[in-house]
């Protein structure tokens, strides 16, 4: 009995670390999310480890709902297990079922570890980010596991098979109380999955997931001149071929001028590189000054947009893959080089740049029709209103 009492209060010790983790976590999800003015929180160290960044992607949800909530909700859950048997010995509930809850307990924290390792993979292998606080609940839930197990009397295996008889007698014994929880959980669950009620910033991302998905751009078209020229519309593009979201961005424009009439895209690079971008205070996206000289000098061969489409989707920056982008586009490679490196492209450059400062851009993607500048990534959705709104026509199929 002693025994037990101490894991009892181990575990307690390791469930409120882990709620106080969670509290955190759930508080820089919202920062990061809603909070435009909000610091970078002190677990955003660099690019690889960053919780912000990880908070910011479509991976720290499940079912509409934060994973920091589910966090807080898994620690409180296992704190009041904790606690189920001496409130047992004085009211009577539907606690009653919880019979052996150090059982469960093992059960949870190994479930819950098994998840934050396919967690840790996904933010790993697909983000490319991983949250330090995160990780230390998952080790957190693997350590809970361990004390409440009872490694001499059947250990894993003898707690989930008492978890499960006791689930089963429970909701026998306690069908009305289930039966509403469920109704409850699966209606709040499906709510929250359905509105975005929790996750509102989710629900762009969603509209924008095709697109972000998409290997290449489906809807690039070849030559210099995207759109209608001398459209009504006058759709100005300013990019960074190193931006993320101006790849999707990018996308989003060819999409909406291959379904209207009468937009005129006319694209200015605008690269986030110390190197040729005098108004970037600190250096964020190394080698787009040149990507940026490369769609330049396409534009003397005929091959602007497609070359800039490509340029989005090079994996590296160095002459050979460069080069290989080229090949693949039937580009004079040597033509293509000798253009890009030359003074008249670097003027070029240096003037789209300096337009872009007088209309006080600091940052990709932006957009600037018929005068009206929007800044940020815009989905499908919001750009076809703006173009409409400015006098574009569906076109007919």
């Amino acid at each position: 009995m002693k025994n037990v009492n101490v894991k009892i209060w181990v575990i307690r010790i390791l469930v409120l670390i882990g709620l106080a983790l969670s509290i955190e976590l759930a508080i820089v999800y919202y920062n990061a999310n809603f909070v435009k003015t909000a610091l970078y929180s002190f677990c955003s160290i660099n690019d690889y480890i960053d919780c912000d960044g990880v908070a910011k992607t479509y991976y720290s949800q499940f079912a509409g709902i934060p994973l920091a909530w589910w966090g807080v909700f898994l620690y409180s859950f296992i704190l009041l297990l904790t606690v189920v048997e001496p409130i047992n010995k004085f009211i009577k509930t539907p606690l009653q079922a919880f019979k052996a809850p150090l059982k469960y307990i093992s059960v949870l924290g190994l479930i819950s570890f098994c998840i934050s390792m396919i967690l840790a993979g996904i933010s790993h292998f697909t983000i490319k980010k991983i949250c330090i606080l995160c990780l230390g609940t998952y080790f957190l839930d693997l350590l809970i596991s361990y004390v409440a197990t009872d490694f001499k009397a059947g250990g894993y295996a003898d707690s989930f098979k008492t978890s499960i008889k006791d689930f089963i007698d429970g909701v026998k014994n306690y069908k009305v109380a289930f039966s509403v929880f469920m109704v409850f959980a699966i209606g709040f669950l499906t709510y929250s999955t359905v509105t975005f009620k929790f996750t509102p910033h989710l629900k762009f991302h969603r509209s924008v997931k095709r697109f972000i998905d998409a290997k290449t751009n489906p809807y690039t078209i070849t030559g210099n001149q995207l759109g209608t020229k001398d459209g009504k519309v006058k759709l100005i593009l300013i990019t960074d071929y190193v931006c993320p979201m101006c790849r999707v961005n990018n996308m989003v424009v060819h999409k909406v001028v291959r379904d209207y009439e009468g937009i005129d895209v006319i694209h200015y690079n605008y690269p986030l590189d110390k190197t040729c971008n005098k108004e970037v205070m600190a250096q964020i996206h190394p080698g787009a000054c040149m990507l940026s000289k490369i769609a330049i000098a396409a534009k003397q061969q005929g091959k602007y947009w497609e070359t800039a489409s490509a340029l989005y989707d090079v994996k590296s920056h160095k002459t050979e893959e460069l080069m290989k982008m080229a090949r693949k586009l039937k580009l004079d490679e040597k033509k293509l080089w000798y253009t890009a490196l030359s003074k008249e492209t670097e003027k070029e450059l240096l003037d789209e740049i300096d337009f872009c400062g007088k209309q006080d851009i600091d940052g990709t993607p932006a957009m600037i029709i018929n005068g009206e500048k929007f800044v940020g990534l815009k989905n499908y959705e919001t750009l076809s209103k703006i173009v409409e709104e400015k006098g574009a026509t569906k076109r007919k199929r």
